[in-house]
């Protein structure tokens, strides 16, 4: 009788069955994060409901500004925006909002980390600027209270403005 198969299957049975109730029992990660388009006045605005002990709380994300986007574009802007961003809350790839120049365009988008712009292969375009507009000043006053930064871009900066789609404040 060879004893190897009762060695091996003494050492891996534990290692597999705490491996399948760790599996099981990691706790869900359900999306109680909802990210709509909101049209209900002149001005779209993208917004994030939050479930807070079983009701929603809205927080105002975005606010497409008429000084940036004709009303057909923004109502467009704003809905494929919020499409982008519950992709981005379902799977948790982007963390983070900055501004930049992409082939002479100014865009805003969403991206994994500090850093990388939006010429980066993982950042996603939300949407775009008029060329003429400066991307991080738009940015900036297109955000909801709760998703600013203390301090205004300043243009004689070299970095990247970065915005994070999860504030201090979040519960997850």
């Amino acid at each position: 009788m060879n004893k190897w198969p009762s060695w091996v299957t003494m050492g891996t049975a534990p290692i597999l069955s705490l491996g399948f109730i760790v599996a099981v029992c990691v706790p869900s990660r359900a999306n109680n994060v909802q990210i709509t388009c909101k049209t209900t006045d002149s001005t779209p605005k993208v917004i994030l409901s939050l479930a807070k002990n079983g009701t929603p709380e809205n927080y105002m994300m975005l606010n497409f500004l008429p000084k940036y986007f004709s009303a057909v574009s923004a109502v467009e802007d704003c809905q494929n925006t919020a499409r982008s961003l519950q992709a981005v809350y379902d799977t948790g790839s982007s963390k983070y909002l900055t501004a930049d120049k992409l082939n002479e365009q100014a865009v805003v988008c969403a991206v994994e980390r500090r850093g990388i712009g939006c010429n980066h292969y993982s950042a996603q375009v939300l949407f775009i600027l008029k060329p003429v507009d400066n991307p991080s000043q738009a940015l900036y006053e297109m955000l909801g209270s709760d998703f600013k930064q203390a301090q205004r871009p300043d243009a004689r900066t070299l970095s990247r403005t970065y915005t994070d789609t999860r504030p201090w404040w979040w519960p997850l």
